[in-house]
């Protein structure tokens, strides 16, 4: 542990200071009632914004005040702003973007925890609102009453932080009492005041005399404490974890993707719910044709040999998806559960 380990704490740390003035909290004076919904965007994946305010408009977002999507560009290099809604079920939507030096940094280092970390901290700093609810890109609402019922529950606590289940990893179970920051709902007032920005950025520490990896906002979890759980089920949120992360690894180091793709076989599917076709009829061609793999921006992701558990899973989960937005399956999608299922479920190294 101690040379790597050390060698991992300097590079965060170089990482930490090259980031910490990127982004200031200035405390909250006079917040509106009600709640803020912050996404953090990806913009060469923006169909996944419009597939995400889709869900929300079959949502009762009573108490909402604000959508704000946060890009991990510049404003002027985000085409797709001009397709989005200016409001969903009737809340506005905000869309912001990096300044020129963050979208610099976040390039340079080119990891997936410093734009998560950003887009969150920049709507955080954003919002009009006590209450943040830190909504992923790739998680959709699968029951009309969610936001209802996490927003309602935050607001009945004296929590600084709720999430919808507990944290575990890094060195960290579930019995620490920390909670995972997907659908988390937190109190801005209490950060903007207490903390800084950079204060929820990933670092290592040290518990119990065990250096450890504090994830995004878990050293302020830990710091400012008041942990809350208001838990979900499978049936009530579509959430492929690390789908986002996935895709970046694709890009950059495939060798890190697990058996299969992981959860990045969903992407173009998702992606056809926002109204972006053309990878989800390509990589069906592909897949009709006998093979076992498509392509994501140039790069063939081979989806052979994935976990059968995961697969039926995935199936179950669009199948729930399309009957929360389509009130039932559609035809060209069923043809694409089928093939990937298929394709899935071949051994490793079938015809590609």
């Amino acid at each position: 542990m101690g040379g790597r380990t050390l060698l991992h704490r300097f590079r965060r740390g170089l990482i930490t200071r090259s980031l910490s003035r990127l982004i200031e909290w200035t405390p909250l004076n006079e917040p509106v009632p009600g709640y803020t919904i912050v996404i953090g965007c990806v913009t060469e994946l923006a169909g996944l914004a419009v597939a995400n305010l889709k869900a929300l408009g079959r949502c009762d977002l009573t108490g909402a005040v604000e959508i704000l999507l946060v890009f991990d560009r510049p404003l002027d290099q985000v085409a797709a702003v001009t397709g989005l809604p200016e409001s969903v079920s009737g809340i506005p939507v905000r869309v912001l973007g990096y300044s020129v030096s963050q979208d610099r940094a976040a390039r340079r280092i080119s990891w997936g925890w410093v734009y998560a970390w950003m887009s969150w901290s920049i709507g955080i700093a954003e919002s009009r609102t006590r209450a943040v609810l830190l909504h992923d890109l790739d998680a959709m609402p699968l029951k009309s009453d969610l936001f209802l019922k996490l927003s309602a529950s935050f607001a009945a606590s004296t929590s600084i932080f709720q999430g919808v289940r507990p944290y575990s990893g890094n060195g960290f179970v579930e019995a620490d009492g920390f909670v995972a920051t997907y659908e988390m709902l937190l109190d801005a007032s209490v950060l903007r005041e207490k903390a800084k920005a950079i204060d929820a950025f990933s670092r290592f520490g040290k518990r119990d005399g065990v250096w450890v990896d504090y994830d995004t906002f878990l050293s302020l979890e830990e710091r400012l404490g008041s942990c809350s759980i208001c838990p979900v089920e499978a049936e009530d949120l579509f959430h492929p974890s690390q789908l986002l992360c996935q895709y970046t690894d694709h890009l950059n180091t495939p060798h890190r993707l697990p058996a299969g793709g992981g959860n990045l076989v969903l992407l173009p599917y998702l992606l056809y719910v926002g109204g972006a076709e053309e990878m989800f009829v390509e990589a069906l061609a592909a897949l009709k044709d006998g093979g076992s793999s498509f392509l994501i921006r140039s790069k063939r992701l081979d989806i052979s040999g994935a976990n059968s558990e995961l697969v039926q899973w995935q199936r179950v989960q669009v199948e729930r998806l399309e009957t929360f937005l389509f009130h039932g399956l559609r035809p060209e999608v069923a043809e694409w559960l089928e093939v990937t299922g298929r394709a899935a479920t071949a051994a490793p190294g079938t015809k590609r």
